[in-house]
């Protein structure tokens, strides 16, 4: 793209062509900051809305509370989309220290605006990152050590939890987006974080003007990004394939894979698929570095004979004859409990769906069987470790147990009492997971 071309409006032909993937939605939500870049997207989709057919768009802004004239700013977003006939939804952030780092500030404001966003029935979720923000995120990746998915960036669209984030900017350079916003007559907030050398993406961003001079600029950057991209989605496909052909979970939520074909896979088809069972068995919100992963991947890839058994991101890695075995790990601090009533509906521990019937008492528990409570029960399953056994769904009254589902357990004083308990490892591994408050918002 040309100079005199980076520094153009979007019009309303590209604006077509962006927005096109929301065409034939509902409801969609739009994240704005103020800054000239969610400006721009609040304009944009604006304009576009007034087609036939278009969704109903409502804007979320975030006071973050981390200095002083925020909820003025926030309040003056809030101002200009309801002048536009935009309902907006001021959020405030209310336990951030004011000493909070970028980490904790982006994930109380994703928490906020997804939140906000499943509340108004939103399909969709708008983000206005752009070109520029995909270079940084690249080499903030980059500088930390990620492997292929890491560097692979930010996509355009990622499903979370029955929400979708979408970024219709990400191949828009900063520039375009600056003079849209001006065109449109609208103030950008100037957010002096931007700058503060605090930040990792503050000193990245100052460093881009001398990286381009060098021929590594945003287009460039963001190109490399994209090939990352497409051989991510490659692993992705084989971890795909791996997992329908060769994979199983029972009812226990133990994921079984079998060592041989694992170990004649590739290396980073062999660490994704760790990757998947991890997090679907862990209950981790985010990936093991890739240090100790590798290391991980490369013990089972050697394994020959012996006793094989580690830990990583809350799960037991052990392997037993021809197969590797990934469960939950009890860990330090044990596994959550919780009190549940007559016609609880919800999840435990991130692996089971519980359904516990209507006439169920008030003050059931709800956590680990345990190792004591797999003895007094002589819980044993031939091909499944005891360790296994002990992080099994547990329903206890004032100490006692008294029902252990996926094990066929009922105590005597347990009846009348009914539980349904799915594990969903099975679900969670068969779905790739993204992550998308990863320096992104």
């Amino acid at each position: 793209m040309r100079a005199a071309e980076q520094s153009q409006p979007l019009t309303a032909d590209e604006a077509e062509v962006l927005l096109a993937p929301i065409a034939g939605t509902d409801i969609i939500a739009l994240a704005v900051s103020g800054g000239a870049d969610s400006l721009a997207l609040l304009d944009v989709v604006d304009r576009w809305r007034r087609g036939p057919n278009r969704p109903m768009a409502v804007v979320l802004t975030v006071d973050h509370r981390l200095r002083p004239g925020s909820d003025r700013e926030a309040a003056g977003v809030a101002a200009t989309a309801e002048a536009r006939g935009m309902p907006a939804r001021h959020l405030s952030v209310c336990d951030l220290p004011p000493d909070s780092d970028e980490a904790a500030a982006r994930d109380a404001r994703y928490r906020l605006l997804v939140g906000a966003a499943r509340k108004e029935g939103a399909s969709h979720l708008l983000l206005a990152h752009h070109r520029d923000d995909q270079a940084e995120t690249f080499l903030i990746r980059l500088q930390r050590g990620s492997g292929i998915f890491g560097l692979a960036a930010m996509r355009p669209l990622v499903e979370t939890d029955g929400l979708t984030l979408f970024r219709p900017f990400l191949g828009i350079p900063r520039s375009r987006l600056a003079a849209t916003t001006a065109v449109a007559g609208l103030v950008p907030v100037d957010d002096p974080m931007n700058r503060d050398p605090r930040f990792v993406r503050a000193r990245i961003r100052k460093d881009m003007p001398r990286l381009a001079a060098a021929g590594l600029g945003p287009a460039e950057l963001a190109s490399v990004a994209a090939c990352f991209a497409s051989a991510a989605d490659a692993i992705e496909a084989a971890a795909d394939s791996f997992i329908a052909d060769r994979v199983t979970v029972d009812d226990l939520g133990t994921v079984r894979m079998p060592l041989a074909p694992f170990a004649a896979g590739s290396e980073a088809v062999r660490q994704r698929l760790l990757v998947r069972a991890l997090l679907a068995v862990g209950g981790e919100a985010y990936p093991p570095r890739s240090g100790r992963l590798e290391a991980l991947d490369r013990a089972i890839e050697g394994f020959s004979a012996g006793r094989f058994k580690r830990t990583l991101a809350g799960a037991v890695i052990e392997i037993r004859g021809d197969a590797i075995l990934v469960y939950r790990e009890t860990g330090r601090d044990g596994l959550p409990e919780i009190v549940v009533a007559g016609g609880f509906k919800g999840a435990w521990d991130g692996r089971f769906r519980i359904e516990v019937d209507s006439g169920a008492p008030a003050d059931l528990v709800l956590g680990a069987l345990g190792e004591d409570g797999r003895l007094a029960i002589g819980a044993r399953r031939p091909s499944i470790p005891a360790a296994a056994l002990a992080v099994q769904p547990a329903f206890r009254r004032h100490g006692a147990l008294l029902l252990a589902p996926t094990l066929g357990f009922a105590a005597e004083t347990a009846k009348g009492l009914a539980a349904r308990v799915d594990q969903t490892v099975s679900a969670s591994l068969a779905r790739p997971r993204r992550f998308p408050i990863y320096d992104e918002l």
